[in-house]
């Protein structure tokens, strides 16, 4: 999806495309991460953006505007800002760490902007982008009098915090990209080699996934699901980039390829999704808490 809110070198003369910088400006020293590399010879650090709530309007987003798809994803922001409402009314039976989780996503949704990270999140998915450029032409998921029902697709909302196997020693901010690369491709054999635990860091939080060279520490993600097993043309649905503006190519894989699901198809997969898929974690949830149907 689309991230609401990130990190970025600081040295960054402007925020990429669609983020500003955080107001309050907020930054943070690469030294404080454990992953640090003890020989560096001095730290750098990373600055908070957020997304922009102009992002698919602005003056600079002229063609990227949508108002149908901009007004379906301010209804499922109301309708989530409900739902988390509701959630909290129930904090007796929640522990700590859940009601600070929720307020965090709570507190993410008050801001307008956050109608644009759902709004890029429904577009990157493809589903919503037209058959034909053209304004004219059908959308592969119509909106409307047709669209998803919103009840269903809020009911489907999952809230996980995803906590991400670092690079160690962190790679400097001049890496080249194909040193990058190669550090993700043998960083299961170099863990091996120097007896670093695979699975959790060294307070005993688990690793839900493999971070590239991008710093991040706990993130929080909504998850959204839109079973579009019917959908006519599924396979002519694009594959699209960060804003969704950009195709790029699709690859399907089976949940038993992506270790999510067990060789029989049916059982929740025991393997290390880790090294196979970045997402393997989120989807087995998704599944084992049945908003994956995969029994049909």
């Amino acid at each position: 999806g689309v991230p609401a809110t990130r990190w970025v070198l600081s040295t960054q003369e402007r925020p990429p495309l669609g983020y500003k910088w955080s107001e309050p400006p907020i930054s943070f020293d690469a030294s404080d991460f454990p992953e640090f590399p003890k020989d560096a010879q001095e730290s750098w650090t990373y600055k908070k953006i957020d997304i922009r709530e102009d992002a698919f309007n602005g003056a600079d987003a002229s063609e990227l505007e949508d108002p149908e798809l901009q007004a379906y994803a301010n209804k499922i922001r109301d309708l989530l800002k409900t739902k988390l409402s509701e959630d909290m009314g129930d904090e007796k039976h929640m522990d700590a760490w859940e009601i600070t989780k929720i307020t965090v996503i709570k507190g993410t949704l008050e801001k307008d902007s956050s109608v644009a990270a759902i709004q890029g999140t429904l577009r990157m998915s493809g589903l919503f982008q037209r058959r034909e450029p053209c304004v004219e032409s059908p959308r592969y998921v119509s909106l409307g009098e047709n669209a998803p029902d919103l009840a269903k697709l809020v009911h489907s909302v999952r809230v996980y915090t995803m906590f991400p196997q670092m690079p160690d020693p962190m790679p400097l901010p001049s890496t080249p990209p194909e040193e990058l690369q190669e550090e993700i491709t043998s960083r299961d054999s170099r863990m091996a080699e120097s007896g670093r635990d695979p699975h959790h860091d060294r307070h005993g939080r688990k690793f839900t996934h493999k971070s590239t060279s991008n710093v991040s520490n706990t993130i929080h993600g909504v998850y959204i699901t839109l079973d579009a097993t019917e959908l006519p043309g599924l396979g002519e649905v694009p594959a699209l980039d960060l804003f969704g503006s950009k195709k790029v190519k699709r690859e399907w894989k089976s949940l038993e390829d992506l270790k999510v699901l067990g060789p029989d198809g049916k059982s929740i997969g025991t393997e290390d999704t880790k090294p196979t898929f970045i997402s393997g974690f989120i989807v087995r949830q998704l599944v084992s808490e049945g908003v994956i149907d995969i029994c049909g």
